[in-house]
């Protein structure tokens, strides 16, 4: 008896759940093959090579480099100016939105060109992992490259800046270092140097005839709102400073520039960094500095010179250097740079002061430092200092 009703409940379940089941798989088996046969026709295929290219020039999410092939037939730069296109108005809202936030991170970023140029670039960001991302990073070397490279904008109502006359530098006292005007930064062009310009400290090469890379044409300002897209954070511009060797120079005086950076990936990069410019002449007054630069053995001491200038540059770093001479400032001796003990040249115990006059005797020159800056990514900059990229 309770078979009989088993196998009739069986019958009954299968007479009722069957029918359903084949419409169902009857329904799959008809629709799913044509979906993904119209889905598959709807979209182009994308090579991996070349969403890697995409990706490699404007880092971007897989499937937004692939979207933005897809919709451009496979063409790499017309994906290029759809990413920017779609990009630059999410990116401003994204700017504004974030812009309150706070910049206590960031790096210093240093570009030494041609031995004649030098310049450094504070860029903040929220937090230390972004600081060490290479789209920050990268952004942070294009903006000091382009600092380095452009001359500082002169106000009307501002004197003339000592650093165009070289004679004039040569007789002042000022500190040649100028600030650059953040504003008129971000509203510059973006120029990237080839790497073995902005690495360079002969001052034969001149940054005006090597190529500028700029295939992007975008200004500053539109290159921190496309990393501020990829990072999500507050990025800000928080100060800038350059010197440029006049031109003409005189034969008499070379004012070569060194540049340091500490904690970074590199010398030109970090959460410390320091620039100085050296004023350089011939110990005898019979043969100026040019003749001897341009007689023999003149490319080794211009290049000795240019390292030179570098180990002072990583001494202001290596110290909590402050100035240069003490003079009537109230800082201590460990801050003033001619003070202090020359420890990043071979470890000399001398004073910088005493070792400029030695190093200088040795060269047959005269050596002083005339400039000097020295930044940290914990300096209090001032919030009325910087711009930001909302604005």
């Amino acid at each position: 008896m309770l078979g009989h009703i088993a196998a009739r409940a069986s019958s009954s379940l299968r007479s009722s759940f069957s029918p359903l089941s084949a419409s169902h798989s009857a329904r799959r088996l008809s629709i799913s093959p044509a979906l993904f046969a119209e889905q598959a026709a709807s979209k182009t295929k994308v090579p991996i090579s070349l969403i890697a290219s995409l990706r490699k020039e404007h880092p971007v999410p897989l499937a937004t480099a692939r979207e933005a092939l897809e919709r451009t037939n496979l063409d790499l730069n017309a994906a290029l100016d759809y990413l920017r296109t779609s990009t630059s108005a999410n990116a401003e809202k994204k700017a504004a939105k974030v812009s309150g936030r706070s910049t206590n991170e960031g790096v210093i970023a240093l570009s030494l060109l041609g031995g004649k140029r030098v310049s450094m670039i504070h860029l903040g960001c929220e937090t230390d992992f972004v600081a060490r991302n290479a789209v920050f990073l990268k952004t942070a070397k294009g903006v000091a490259e382009t600092a380095a490279f452009l001359d500082v904008p002169i106000e009307g109502d501002h004197e003339p800046s000592v650093t165009g006359n070289a004679k004039a530098l040569e007789q002042s006292r000022t500190d040649p270092i100028l600030d650059f005007p953040t504003e008129s930064l971000l509203s510059a062009p973006l120029i990237s140097m080839p790497p073995s310009e902005s690495s360079s400290s002969s001052s034969d090469s001149s940054p005006s005839s090597s190529t500028i890379t700029s295939s992007e044409a975008q200004t500053i300002k539109q290159t921190l709102l496309s990393s501020l897209s990829q990072t999500g954070e507050n990025l800000k511009l928080l100060r800038a400073v350059s010197f440029a060797a006049p031109f003409p120079s005189t034969p008499t005086v070379r004012f070569v520039p060194g540049a340091y950076a500490h904690g970074g990936t590199s010398d030109k990069e970090g959460k410390v960094g320091g620039i100085v410019v050296l004023a350089v002449s011939s110990a005898d007054a019979e043969r100026p500095i040019a003749t001897i630069i341009h007689g023999p053995g003149g490319d080794q001491l211009e290049a000795e010179i240019g390292a030179f200038a570098r180990t002072v540059a990583r001494q202001v770093v290596g110290f909590p250097t402050k100035v240069i001479e003490k003079g009537d400032k109230a800082v201590d001796g460990e801050e003033v740079l001619l003070e202090q003990p020359f420890m990043m040249f071979n470890g000399d115990s001398r004073p910088v002061r005493e070792v400029l006059q030695s190093w200088g005797k040795e060269k047959g020159l005269n050596v002083r430092v005339i400039g000097m800056r020295r930044w940290a990514v914990g300096d209090e900059v001032g919030d009325a200092v910087g711009q930001e990229v909302a604005a």
